[in-house]
């Protein structure tokens, strides 16, 4: 068995989707380890929305649990472009296992996301004279990867040696992160793996560990999805596609409803909440179908994006307590992270991978079915009509 930990939910469901593509059993957990006998099991963590010391905490204790199996095989899943507390997580990993270096392969060629000489690039552009350079959370002020792991996590990483550029083995100590450029050598990368190194890397690096290991098969064809009745959208993103998507579904006839003027101030009451979910469970018990988004208008004061979506998350679960809903899509993972929370919903059978990066799942002990994606993906066109 193999048990994948990710630094956030739409990552994790990523990770599921290739599964899925290769026909493999695979369970997912909320910050807990699934103990359903799959072929992949998957944790899904928001540790890239805590503080550092709390990534490292989440990790061990993760770990701690895991490594109770001496023969445990552990895929670290990060970021891509490496956003998120990577060097942080890994030390705690290797703090509980006792290893002493780590295979790190973040890259993904075939949406151009390379390493050339220790340097990341988008297509042709260096990370940092990209649109990563404004995250607002892990902003990409160097292109050195090197630099980009030292800079976002602090926890301890003095005595830790990064090796990049052209990496031709694996020593007994550092992180390794190899340059690649291409689908085959992101596969050769797995080459490099031995028994005494942890393995952390993008949903492209896992997909090649599979390849290489002969884990499943590839399942060509992608199974048509569509429904048209008893399904809520929420969408926590304000990405344009986001936007375009929600006028789409608005032409088709679908209630969209956006947050209100007085819900979208500073303080409000938490009666005002309830009182709009309660219209909001009206509207969706009349058309059984209701997308519900932010604003289509910038907001601005202190701490706007995350009071926010923390209202939205406690609209939609109240909905979803009151309403027999088939279909739930949510866009965000920090969004789909904060309403599985509320609902404690704990435990998904990943079922359906219905585009890149778009993974429907059964709820456990639910009569529903969830599918999430990060923000910036779109929504397959044949998904809802």
């Amino acid at each position: 068995m193999i048990t994948v930990i990710a630094d956030d939910i739409t990552g994790a469901a990523e990770i599921a989707g290739v599964c899925l593509r290769y026909g493999l059993q695979v369970i997912f957990g909320i910050d807990t380890v699934p103990t359903d006998g799959s072929d992949i099991r998957i944790i899904a963590t928001d540790s890239r929305s805590v503080k550092e010391n709390e990534a490292y905490s989440i990790h061990k204790k993760l770990a701690l649990e895991i490594y109770k199996d001496p023969n445990a095989l552990v895929f670290k899943k990060c970021d891509s472009v490496l956003r998120g507390f990577v060097l942080t997580e890994l030390i705690a990993l290797m703090d509980v296992t006792g290893k002493s270096s780590v295979l790190l392969q973040p890259s993904n060629p075939a949406t151009d996301r390379c390493i050339r000489e220790g340097i990341y690039y988008i297509a042709d552009e260096k990370i940092e004279d990209t649109g990563f350079s404004k995250d607002p959370d892990f902003p990409a002020i160097s292109s050195d990867v090197k630099n980009l792991l030292l800079q976002r996590s602090t926890y301890e990483n003095n005595n830790i040696e990064i090796h990049t550029g052209l990496i031709t083995e694996i020593g007994n100590t550092g992180i390794f992160v190899p340059d690649c450029t291409s689908p085959e050598e992101l596969q050769a990368c797995c080459a490099l793996i031995n028994d005494k190194t942890l393995l952390c890397g993008s949903a492209a690096f896992f997909e090649q560990f599979l390849l290489y290991n002969k884990i499943g098969k590839r399942i060509e064809k992608l199974v048509p999805f569509s429904v048209s009745t008893s399904f809520l959208m929420i969408c926590g993103s304000i990405h344009p596609q986001s936007r375009k998507f929600q006028d789409k579904m608005a032409a088709l006839g679908c209630p969209v409803h956006y947050f209100p003027t007085a819900i979208l101030q500073e303080n409000i009451t938490n009666d005002l909440i309830e009182s709009w979910a309660t219209e909001l469970i009206d509207v969706w018990k009349k058309n059984l179908k209701l997308v519900l988004a932010i604003s289509t208008e910038k907001i601005e004061f202190p701490k706007s994006s995350l009071i926010l979506k923390s209202r939205m998350n406690l609209i939609a679960a109240e909905i979803l307590k009151k309403c027999k809903v088939d279909e739930v899509f949510i866009e965000g993972g920090a969004t789909a992270y904060g309403i599985l929370n509320l609902l404690d919903w704990k435990t998904l059978s990943p079922v359906q991978e219905l585009g890149p990066g778009v993974v429907r799942m059964k709820v456990s002990n639910q009569m529903c079915h969830l599918t999430i994606k990060p923000g910036s993906y779109q929504w397959p066109e044949y998904m809802v009509v």
